[in-house]
């Protein structure tokens, strides 16, 4: 896998300046549950370091395909997934659904739900403005179908989701991302499978940008191959964490433009940092199954069929 080191000088510009398949872990036999002891981490400290390196080795995907780069690095991306005129109209729904969060209910009090639907979360710091800022919007499957089209059931989506998961594609939980400029807050390193009521731990989650993502912004930094074992995570201020300074040793940005699509395992490390740059960093990320998973948490609804394959 092709790397190359971060540029100092780009991390801390404004984002507008930056433009062979093995034993599969999404199969239904779980990966091997090896497990790395981290240190937690303290609370009031930045947890999320600049990463080392930035990964850009499209070639490498498109030699050994979707589904074997996934399958040794926890990672693929599909470059333009969306069209500029989809972009367009994804980048006008989330406009409308970032004015109009009050008018669903508040994530952190409505308690366990089904996770496709809607329910928003907001930074802890406020706007320029004093104004609160939206961070999240879950379920918006449910409140536009021009997004449900664009970033749930694209075809050349679900195209690759079939690669790597198989023949039945069921979605789990959908979420627009807005990371807003200046007040996006980090997200701390983690495995999002540790979270989540599935055994074995085979989820697979789609991030489709409608802004250029870049290290400035938060674009995501990923532990390539990391998706192999589960690391043991602490609670840190209500959040499952690991320690950053192991992850950073390894860690890569994985830049992206708008319409382009990270596809990750659900144990893959990954983290982002504050939103130190003038520009949003808005994307969705969708979580799919492959189907047949035993669920621990009975009061969780099922993940919805989307897609199925015969024969």
């Amino acid at each position: 896998m092709r790397v190359r080191p971060a540029d100092p000088a780009l991390v801390g510009q404004e984002a507008e300046q930056s433009a062979v398949r093995d034993t599969d872990p999404v199969s239904r036999t779980a990966p091997p549950q090896r497990r790395t002891e981290l240190t937690p981490m303290s609370t009031g400290t930045t947890r999320v370091s600049p990463a080392a390196a930035v990964w850009s080795d499209h070639d490498a995907v498109r030699r050994s395909g979707h589904a074997n780069h996934f399958a040794e690095h926890g990672f693929t991306v599909i470059p333009g997934l969306l069209d500029p005129e989809e972009v367009a109209e994804c980048a006008a729904e989330l406009d409308r659904l970032d004015t109009g969060w009050r008018d669903l209910p508040n994530v952190r009090v409505i308690g366990k739900r089904n996770p496709l639907a809607p329910s928003y979360d907001l930074e802890d710091l406020p706007g320029a403005d004093g104004e609160p800022v939206v961070r999240k919007i879950t379920g918006f499957t449910a409140l536009s179908p021009v997004l449900e089209r664009s970033l749930v059931r694209h075809p050349d989506l679900l195209e690759v989701l079939h690669q790597v998961l198989g023949p039945r594609v069921e979605l789990y939980r959908d979420a627009l991302m807005f990371k807003h400029a200046g007040v996006g807050q980090e997200k701390p390193w983690h495995q999002d499978a540790v979270y989540w009521p599935f055994r074995p731990m085979s989820l697979v989650s789609a991030m489709i940008t409608v802004d250029r993502c870049t290290p400035d912004n938060g674009c995501l930094q990923v532990v390539p191959g990391s998706h192999r074992e589960v690391v043991a995570h602490a609670k840190v201020d209500w959040e499952l964490q690991v320690d950053q300074r192991e992850c950073a040793r390894r860690a890569v940005y994985v830049p992206l433009e708008p319409g382009d699509c990270l596809v990750f395992h659900s144990l893959i490390l990954h983290a982002s940092e504050h939103n130190r740059s003038t520009v949003d960093r808005r994307l969705a990320i969708t979580s799919y199954s492959p189907g047949g998973l035993e669920i621990l948490d009975e009061e969780i609804d099922s993940p919805v069929l989307i897609s199925e394959r015969v024969g």
